[in-house]
Order: C-alpha cells, then sequence, then structure tokens
C-alpha cells in the first residue's frame, strides 16, 4: 500500500523494484564463514601510520570537515544488503533531521535501518534480497526530508550546486573534475544552520544551508573488493594524493579506508544489472531548518574550521501525541514532502481552486 504522500510517482515511475512484481529469489546460503575481509593494497587503512597521516593532512588542509559530523553517527549495517539504507540512516542523523516518530522509549531517532523503512514503499524483504539502486535510495531519502542531487559518471546533466531548489541551470559533464569539484565541496562544507563564525543565540527564521555530504554507490570488484555494488558516504578528501576517505558501512567487511579519486570515479562506471546503467554519486543537503533553539559550535580556533550544529532545545514532546514505529498508518513526513511531491502539488491546487470558487459564490 502507498501512503498519500508516496513519491513513487516521482521516482520510482521507471522502477523494477515495484510491489506488484514478484520477490527476486532470497539469497543463497553461505558456503564459507569469514572474519572480516583482507584490504587490498591498492586502498589503505584509515587506522594505519600512512591513514593516519592522510587524515591529519587532510585535517590540516580543511577538507575533513564532513569527517566530524559523520563519525558521530558511523554504524554497521545490520544485513548485508543494507547499504544504502544504513548510509541514509547515519546521514539522516548526521544532518539532525527529526523523523517524527519514535524509535524506542521515547526518542525520536533514526536508530536503525528497519526504522527508514517503516511504512515505506519498498518492500522490507526485496530490500534485503537485492538492496536499492541510486533510484530507489533518492525517493527513500526524499521520504525523509532530504534534497538529493543524483549523477552519475560521463553524463551531462542541468543542475546547481545549491540542492537542487535553487541556482542557475547550466549543462556540465559529470566527468572526474566534476566528480572532485563536488567532493570538496561537500567535505569542506557539511550542514550548518549559521554562516557566521562565532557562537551566536539562533532565532526564529529558517534558512536552507548550502553545506550537504556525498555519498557514493559503486562496483566493489573495481577496487579489488569482493561484493557487488555498495553505497557509503565520502568523509575527507586528500589533495596531495587525490584521494578520498570512505566510511564504508560494512563495517563487518572493510574498516575505513583511503582510496584514489580516479579509481573511485572508475568504479561506479560499470552497469548495474537491476537497472541497466551505471553507479554514481549523490549530494545529499537537509530539509530547510527551522533555526529556533541551535546555536553554532566551534571546532577548532580560528582557522576556518567546521562549525557544526548544536541542539539547545529537545524538542519535547507528550509521547502520547508522537507514534511508536510500526503503530502508526499515517506517514509522519507529510508535512515535508508537501513542498516537493507532486502529489501534494496537486491535492493543494485543487484546494485552492475550490476555495476561489467559494469565495466568488460568496460574492455573487
Amino acid at each position: 500500500d502507498h501512503c498519500k504522500t508516496c513519491t513513487c510517482e516521482n521516482a520510482l515511475s521507471s522502477s523494477s523494484s515495484s510491489s506488484s512484481q514478484p520477490l527476486p529469489p532470497p539469497l543463497p546460503p553461505p558456503v564459507y564463514s569469514f572474519h572480516k575481509r583482507v584490504l587490498p593494497p591498492n586502498l589503505t587503512s584509515f587506522s594505519s601510520p600512512k591513514g593516519q597521516t592522510l587524515f591529519l593532512q587532510s585535517l590540516q588542509s580543511l577538507h575533513a570537515n564532513s569527517y566530524f559530523p559523520l563519525s558521530e553517527q558511523f554504524i554497521n549495517q545490520s544485513d548485508p544488503a543494507y547499504c544504502g539504507i544504513t548510509t541514509l540512516c547515519m546521514i539522516c542523523n548526521a544532518m539532525c533531521i527529526d523523523p517524527n516518530i519514535r524509535w524506542k522509549g521515547g526518542w525520536r531517532w533514526f536508530g536503525d535501518e528497519d526504522f527508514m523503512l517503516d511504512l515505506c514503499c519498498l518492500e522490507k524483504e526485496r530490500v534485503k534480497r537485492v538492496g536499492v539502486c541510486m533510484e530507489e535510495f533518492v525517493m527513500l531519502g526524499r521520504c525523509h526530508g532530504v534534497r538529493i542531487d543524483m549523477k552519475r559518471p560521463d553524463t551531462f546533466c542541468n543542475g546547481s550546486s545549491s540542492g537542487g531548489d535553487n541556482g542557475t541551470r547550466e549543462e556540465r559533464r559529470n566527468d572526474l573534475d566534476q566528480f572532485r569539484k563536488d567532493v570538496i565541496q561537500m567535505v569542506q562544507n557539511p550542514p550548518s544552520p549559521m554562516t557566521n563564525n562565532h557562537a551566536i543565540a539562533a532565532t526564529n527564521t529558517t534558512t536552507t544551508p548550502n553545506g550537504g555530504y556525498l555519498v557514493v554507490s559503486f562496483e566493489r570488484a573495481s577496487l579489488s573488493q569482493t561484493g557487488g555494488g555498495h553505497f557509503s558516504p565520502i568523509a575527507a578528501y586528500h589533495p596531495q594524493t587525490d584521494s578520498v576517505l570512505v566510511l564504508d558501512v560494512a563495517r563487518f567487511k572493510y574498516s575505513p579506508y583511503w582510496v584514489s579519486l580516479a579509481d573511485l570515479y572508475e568504479s561506479m562506471k560499470p552497469t548495474d544489472e537491476s537497472t541497466g546503467l551505471s553507479r554514481g554519486w549523490f549530494l545529499l543537503y537537509p530539509p530547510p531548518i527551522d533555526t529556533k533553539g541551535i546555536v553554532e559550535k566551534i571546532v577548532g580556533s580560528g582557522g576556518g574550521g567546521y562549525e557544526g550544529p548544536v541542539n539547545v532545545t529537545e524538542g519535547k514532546r507528550s509521547a502520547e501525541c508522537v507514534p511508536l514505529v510500526g503503530t502508526g498508518d499515517i506517514c509522519p513526513m507529510g508535512e515535508i514532502k508537501k513542498k516537493y511531491c507532486s502529489v501534494n502539488l496537486k491535492q493543494k491546487q485543487r484546494l485552492r481552486r475550490l476555495e476561489e470558487d467559494v469565495e466568488e459564490e460568496e460574492e455573487i
């Protein structure tokens, strides 16, 4: 069943993952058991001496600002095919998005992947068997208020750098240089509701942050890893070696690692059999933030480092007014969806026409 604010009409019109189609066969039982995998030599472990040096230099050059909010929410995917859902769960928490439903007890939090799939048009069992494609990742992100620009390598697109909502539109090619520009922009500018360089009290205004996070969808085999397609966020960039830090959400398999930007770009080119298209990357931006109750926190001392949002209010509500996950039947993100969902826009237009007709009758 689809909720009234379902975005499938927009994002899944051509998707093969429809609830009307039969489920794919379950994953075959494993032949062997493993305790993690050995990192291929073309990748550099984050915790190795070289990896630590790369991170320190990246941090000093202000190319690791995204690492802090992402590492605060870094989680391990709870199912082998949940990498896309886990990544999105991690991003939503890093953006301080309020899910408007309770995870456990009185806590409104993206506590796990099943929480994100509650009341979702994506079948949980289907996701467990085949994961999600790029279009489904976008659909689910938008359902939770995230603004997303999706890009594929070696394609042309019309877009802006402001989260796909405003700005001058121009055609550009999603080549290696564009990927590098996007990586640098996002690792230097994670979401922040303020722009000044010192902590100030927040006002009652609503702002649209320009900062965001970058997520990649790539083919593991192209990086000499085991497995197929995979999603994970990028946390840092090292200019001298032109490499990026991948916070791999399959922590049971690979710990975070540095990889050549060019190699990662090439790993997005192989065709995803589920869509017939290549994989790619995403620029994820938070929804417009009500800055009431948020102040700016300085990280570092004066060097232009990341200034992240810190809650000073706790969003206290009566638990009776907030449904527990799995118990509600109304989409909790309806108000956010009204800002972009075509279904809601059509409903709003019909209501406006009805109101205008009533006003005309009263005048007569």
